[in-house]
Parts: C-alpha cells; structure tokens; sequence
C-alpha cells in the first residue's frame, strides 16, 4: 500500500487529499488567480505571527486532515468561525508531494532555537541552504503554550514568493456548502465534471454527531453493569433517553439517504440501459428510432442509414 494513497476507509485518520482551506470570496479569486484559463493559484504569505527576523518565508499552507473532519478547523478556532473557512480546493496527495508540498516539521522551542541560531553562524553556502529549507517547513510545536499549538492542523507547505499555481484538471476537492456549488461549477466549467464537491462542514456534523451519541450509549452500557454507578444512571436518565432519541433521528436520517440514494442509482441504471439499447452499434450513435439492417447484422441510427443507402445508390448509379 502506497502511503500518500492511504484512505479513511481502510484508516479513519488518513487522507489520500491535501486540501488549501479558504473562505467564500478566497475560493473564487484563487479559482480565477492563474496567469490563463484554467489556471488557479493559492498565494503564498509570512504565516500570522511570525516574526519577520526569526521566520519570513513565503508559504502556502494545506492540510492531510481527513475531508470528513476538515469541519474541525472551523470548529476549533474562533478565527476561522469569523472569516467562515467552509471552503477548501483539495488535490491528490501524491501529486502535491511531485511539486514539492511538503510536510510541516513541529519542532519544541529549544530545537527551533537551536535551528534558527546555525542558521545564523554557519559560514558554509551549501550548509546554510540545507538549514533555510529545513528552517522554511519548521514550525513550533507549542508544548509551552496555554493552546499546545497547531499540531492538530497537520499541515503541509508549498514555499514560494508567488503561491502555489495548479490547472484546473489537478483538482480533485471542492468544499463548500450545497448552496454555493452551482457559482463554483460555472467558474470552473467542464473541469467541474471530474471534481467531487463535498460539504465538509455538514459531514463534519455527522460524523461528531455519530460519535457523541456512541459515546453517550458506551455510557449508558457501562452504569447498568455497575451496580456502584445505577444512581447516577437514574438521577441523569431523562438525559440519557434524549440522547439515544436523538441518536434513533440520526439512524434514522442515514436510512432516508441510503434509500434516496438507491433510488437515485436505480433511475440512473435504468438510463445507462436506455442510451445502451438506443446507441448504435454500426456509427456508435444515439437516436430513439434505431433501426436493424439484417444485410449488416448491426443496428444504425437513421441518418447513417439513409447516408449509406444513398452512397450505395451513387456507387450503383456511377457503375
């Protein structure tokens, strides 16, 4: 198994998908940043709270969080929540690692230190190159910190002055909520055909939503085989049923999808059958009035038909 193609179905904490997460007005102009058509760009910047002595590389910043879980980085912080960071342009995790994206490196405050202090001193062009690029990816791990830092970002960086360019069929994610994919697809045009838009945010919901109330039954399991904890399992039963309540809803909202959605793959099974008996086999063209030709053994749609029959009368007319 190839690492960069590892998916949350085989591991819930791994993406095979870097994803650049942006707010709603960003995702447009990095849609229509490109130097052409079809040409995108993230822009690179000094991160916020950098100081411009110890860290002034330009960067651009993405994430192997899960797309599932990428609603956390809204959840978690208040910033993110102001400037509505639902939106996000994701890419192949093996295609970002060929144009050089690379992984952060969270390094504690005494190896950072000791990082930026060689790269000061160091007399050797070749050493000091090494040191800048290593310096370029590093950032603090924050295990002084009230917050404990951003580890939980697990972030990737593309260094560069400009940004990060990419066409268009590089794209493998959007995300965005449901009501703004039709401004994103007409941006995007034909490309948006092979690019899979997902509302992070509202997955994210469920996802947490699911955990909580398994939690919440885990609970429940556990007081009714301790005798020590039944107390406390009557004095908060009221909450407890609301919660398993709440959870039934959940099932319940999964099954009406699951049904939706075999309802949708049933109409388009019934279709692909449709445009198949339809199609010709002798052109390859769709009509509703295909028509058998015993001399061929083959099916024509009409004006291929006509168009042979009248070659043939040509052919016997010049003869």
């Amino acid at each position: 198994m190839k690492a960069f193609e590892i998916e949350p179905k085989l591991k819930p904490d791994m993406s095979r998908y870097l994803v650049h997460m942006t707010g709603k007005d960003s995702i447009k102009s990095i849609l229509k940043g490109g130097r052409r058509k079809g040409e995108g760009l993230i822009l690179s910047q000094v991160p916020k709270g950098s100081e411009s002595k110890s860290f002034n590389h330009q960067i651009a910043c993405f994430t192997e969080t899960p797309i599932f879980a990428l609603g956390g980085f809204v959840a978690i912080s208040k910033r993110r929540q102001s400037e509505k960071m639902e939106y996000g342009v994701g890419f192949r995790k093996s295609y970002m690692v060929e144009h050089n994206v690379r992984p952060t490196i969270y390094l504690d405050s005494h190896t950072l230190s000791q990082l930026f202090n060689a790269f000061d001193s160091v007399n050797s062009p070749e050493v000091s190159t090494l040191i800048n690029s290593i310096k370029s990816l590093a950032h603090p791990l924050g295990e002084a910190m009230p917050m404990q830092g951003f580890t939980w970002e697990r972030e990737w960086r593309f260094v560069g002055e400009t940004g990060f360019y990419f066409n268009y069929d590089a794209i493998e994610i959007i995300c965005c909520p449901q009501e703004d994919q039709f401004q994103l697809r007409s941006i995007l045009g034909s490309h948006a055909d092979t690019i899979c838009f997902v509302d992070s945010w509202a997955q994210y919901r469920d996802y947490t939503l699911h955990i909580e109330h398994t939690d919440s039954k885990n609970k429940i399991s556990q007081s009714l085989t301790r005798h020590d904890e039944i107390e406390e399992f009557l004095g908060n039963y009221e909450d407890h049923v609301e919660s398993l309540k709440a959870y039934r809803e959940y099932l319940l909202s999964l099954q009406s999808n699951a049904d939706e959605t075999e309802k949708h793959l049933q109409e388009l099974m019934k279709w692909k059958q449709y445009v198949d008996d339809h199609t010709a086999s002798h052109c390859g063209h769709f009509s509703e009035d295909i028509i058998y030709r015993a001399d061929f053994g083959e099916t024509f749609c009409p004006d291929c038909s006509r168009e042979f029959n009248e070659g043939m009368a040509k052919a016997m007319r010049d003869d």
